[in-house]
C-alpha cells in the first residue's frame, strides 16, 4: 500500500487521533506510533521553515477577542504557542526547567478566592519522565546548580557557557549574595542524536533555529515516525468538533482538510487534545452533545476555567561593552538565571518567581554601550473568572470566534512588582545605565498558556483526572498546558513533554487491553 492510500485510510478511522503537534501532541503521537497504533495527527498549521521567525508568522493566525475596558471586546488576544508542524517548540528560547516541588502543591500561597492549585499528582510521578524527554530531545544545564532543582538523572549535555551578558549578570548576582545557575536549554551544547551543536548565529527566541541545534520536534519525534507508517500527520488541518457516540465516548473527529479544501470525519477509538491550552478549551466548547449541551465535559461549566498565561516583565538597560570574551554576539536567548526570589518569604504571597538573561533580538554593542536585559516570570492565580469562551461572532469558517476574558489578580500584581525591583537591582548592580521596565502584554495572552482543562480529583472544578481523561468521558485525553491546574513559575515546554509522555503511555497501554 502506497503511502498516499494509507494516509487515506487514516483519514477514515485511526486508532488515535491526536489535535495539536506542539509538545504535548508531537510526544504522544511519537510514542502511540511507536507502540504499534494507527495514529493521525491534525495541525492546523504548516512546517516552520528554518530562519521563520513570529513576527513574519504570527499575522496569519487568527487572533482571540478581549476586552479593552468596558468595551467592546476587539481581535488583540494572543490564543497560540505557535500555529505551525511543532507548535511553540519551533519558535521558543530552547528554556527547558523542571516544576519545583512547590508548583505542584502551591496552596499555602495562593490567593483566598483562587481555585485549588493543587496538581493531582507528585514530582514523583513526572521524574523519570522528565528524564526521559531530556534525554531525547537533548538538555544542556549543570545538575545541582539550580538550589530549587528537583531531583533527576545526569543532563545528557553540559551547560551553555554564559553570554557576555550573562557574565555580567551571574557576577552582579553574586555581589547580592544571589546564586547564579545556568539557564537549562534544550539547544545542544554540543552535537546529540545527529544534531550539531549550537554555534551561537543568533537570538533564538522567537526564530525558527537554522541548523537544528534547538530541539525539534519535528525531526526528532514525528518525521521519524511517519517514514515508519505508523503515523500520517494531516498539515493545514483545523479540528471542528467532536462527536459522541454515547453520554460518556466519543467515536469521530471532523476536521477540515484545507489542502484538499473538504471537510473530513475520522473515527478513532481515542481523542487526544493538544491544541494548546486555548485551543483545546475551544474545541470542547465547540462539541456539544445531547448529553453536555455546554461542550463536550463541560457539565460543570468547568471548560475553559481557570485560564493563566504567567505573569511577566523585563528590565533592561545598558553597560560598557567588555572586551572581546571568545564566546561571541550570538547564542542562546538566555544563559543565566535566578531561582533565590522563587521562595522567597519578603514577595507578597510567599512564593516569587524566576529571573534570567533575555537577550534582546538586537544583542551587538553600539557606541561601545551592550544591552543587558532580564526577564522575571511568575505564575499567576487559577482563577475561575480567567476563561475561554466562544464569541457570538464567527469566522471565516463559520465556527465561533475565541473570547479569552482575563484579569490580573491584586495579589499577582504586588508580586510582580516585587520581582520587577528584584530585577532592576540586579542591572543596578550590574552597573547598567539608562534602566527601564518592559510590559510583556501578557494580559492579552501569551506563549505560556495554562488551564481551561484543568487536572483534578473533582469533576465540579476540573475538567480531567490524574490521567488526562476528561471525567465523564473514556476516551478523550488532553496532553497540553490546558492540563495544568496551576501554572507554576517556570517556563512549561519540558513539564508539557514529560506529562503528555505520561499520559501516552497510559493511553498505549489502556488500548493494548481494550476489546474495541
Amino acid at each position: 500500500m502506497n503511502a498516499s492510500r494509507d494516509a487515506t485510510v487514516l483519514y477514515r478511522s485511526a486508532d488515535v487521533c491526536v489535535v495539536g503537534s506542539g509538545p504535548g501532541g508531537a510526544v504522544t503521537a511519537h510514542l502511540l506510533a511507536r507502540a504499534g497504533l494507527r495514529v493521525l495527527l491534525l495541525e492546523e498549521g504548516g512546517r516552520i521553515g528554518p530562519g521563520a521567525t513570529l513576527d513574519a508568522l504570527e499575522p496569519g493566525w487568527e487572533p482571540a477577542l478581549v476586552r479593552a475596558g468596558a468595551g467592546r471586546p476587539v481581535p488583540a488576544g494572543r490564543p497560540w504557542s505557535a500555529r505551525g508542524l511543532g507548535g511553540g517548540m519551533g519558535l521558543f528560547a530552547g528554556i527547558g526547567f523542571r516544576l519545583r516541588h512547590v508548583d505542584l502543591d502551591a496552596r499555602k500561597h495562593v490567593a483566598d478566592d483562587a481555585l485549588d492549585p493543587r496538581w493531582p499528582l507528585a514530582y514523583a510521578d513526572l521524574r523519570e519522565h522528565y528524564d526521559a524527554v531530556e534525554r531525547l530531545m537533548g538538555v544542556a544545564r549543570a545538575r545541582g546548580a539550580d538550589p530549587l532543582e528537583p531531583d533527576g538523572d545526569d543532563p545528557p549535555l553540559p551547560p551553555h557557557p554564559y553570554s557576555p551578558p550573562g557574565l555580567l549578570l551571574a557576577g552582579a548576582g553574586r555581589r547580592l549574595g544571589l546564586r547564579p545557575f545556568p539557564t537549562p536549554l534544550l539547544i545542544n551544547s554540543a552535537p546529540y542524536r545527529g544534531r550539531p551543536a549550537c554555534h551561537r548565529c543568533g537570538p533564538c527566541n522567537e526564530h525558527a533555529c537554522p541548523t537544528g541545534a534547538k530541539a525539534d520536534l519535528v525531526a526528532t519525534l514525528l518525521d521519524p515516525a511517519a517514514e515508519d507508517g505508523s503515523l500520517v500527520v494531516a498539515t493545514e488541518s483545523r479540528a471542528l468538533r467532536v462527536h459522541a457516540s454515547s453520554g460518556d465516548r466519543v467515536d469521530a473527529v471532523e476536521w477540515l482538510d484545507g489542502r484538499a479544501g473538504v471537510r473530513r470525519t475520522t473515527r478513532a477509538r481515542c481523542v487526544v487534545l493538544a491544541g494548546n491550552a486555548v485551543q483545546s478549551s475551544a474545541l470542547l466548547l465547540r462539541s456539544p452533545t445531547r448529553w453536555s449541551p455546554s461542550g463536550l465535559g463541560n457539565r460543570h461549566d468547568v471548560v475553559g476555567r481557570g485560564l493563566c498565561f504567567k505573569v511577566s516583565g523585563y528590565v533592561a538597560g545598558t553597560v560598557a561593552a567588555p572586551a572581546a570574551t571568545g564566546h561571541g554576539a550570538g547564542g542562546p536567548f538566555s544563559t543565566v538565571a535566578f531561582s533565590d526570589h522563587y521562595l522567597d518569604p519578603a514577595c507578597p504571597g510567599g512564593l516569587g518567581g524566576i529571573l534570567y538573561e533575555a537577550s534582546p533580538a538586537d544583542r551587538a554593542p553600539r557606541d561601545g554601550e551592550m544591552p543587558l536585559r532580564v526577564h522575571y516570570l511568575a505564575a499567576d492565580q487559577p482563577m475561575w473568572r480567567n476563561r475561554v469562551r466562544l464569541s457570538n461572532r464567527k469566522n471565516a469558517l463559520g465556527t465561533e470566534k475565541l473570547l479569552m476574558e482575563y484579569e490580573t489578580h491584586p495579589l499577582d500584581e504586588a508580586r510582580l512588582e516585587y520581582l520587577a525591583e528584584r530585577a532592576t537591582e540586579l542591572l543596578v548592580s550590574a552597573g547598567a545605565a539608562h534602566i527601564r521596565r518592559e510590559a510583556s502584554g501578557y494580559e492579552r495572552g501569551s506563549r505560556h498558556l495554562h488551564g481551561g482543562c484543568r487536572a483534578g480529583d473533582d469533576p465540579r472544578t476540573s475538567v480531567v483526572d490524574a490521567d488526562g481523561r476528561i471525567h465523564d468521558q473514556e476516551n478523550v485525553y488532553v496532553v497540553d498546558g490546558g492540563f495544568f491546574p496551576y501554572p507554576g513559575g517556570v517556563n512549561p515546554t519540558l513539564t508539557i513533554l514529560a506529562n503528555a509522555a505520561r499520559i501516552a503511555r497510559r493511553i498505549a497501554r489502556d488500548l493494548a487491553t481494550a476489546s474495541v
